[in-house]
């Protein structure tokens, strides 16, 4: 869906503030849902402005990018480390589960017990 313009938002609280109208009248005037007329309201009243949520980025990454980095040295030197290995040697405060996809991001794949990065001129 698309977001509501900055221009209908401020006629819907100005409908609500100046008019008094209802949110069903509102919702009916403007043609748009009950319910979106409730969250402007409700975005309006409790932080004060006519624009949008932001888009929440989801979850922060586990390692940073100077841990990638020395993950990514560690797997070059010793191929044949194993997850738990390369998280207790670097002493990564995440899982094994996410040096694992963490490894995967940088291109390294497990090819018969160590990893290597996926060659890309070669079809498997």
């Amino acid at each position: 869906m698309r977001a509501t313009s900055i221009d209908l938002r401020k006629r819907v609280v100005a409908a609500r503030h100046e008019d008094g109208q209802s949110m069903g009248q509102i919702a009916e005037r403007f043609r748009i849902p009950k319910g979106t007329v409730q969250n402007i309201l409700e975005r309006y009243r409790d932080a004060g402005t006519f624009e949008r949520k932001p888009q929440n980025a989801g979850r922060k990454r586990g390692l940073s990018e100077e841990q990638l980095l020395q993950l990514e040295q560690e797997v070059t030197e010793h191929p044949d480390s194993t997850l738990l290995g390369l998280k207790e040697k670097l002493d990564l405060p995440v899982s094994v589960v996410t040096v694992h996809n963490s490894l995967r991001r940088l291109g390294f794949t497990l090819k018969k017990r160590r990893y290597e990065r996926v060659s890309t001129s070669e079809k498997t």
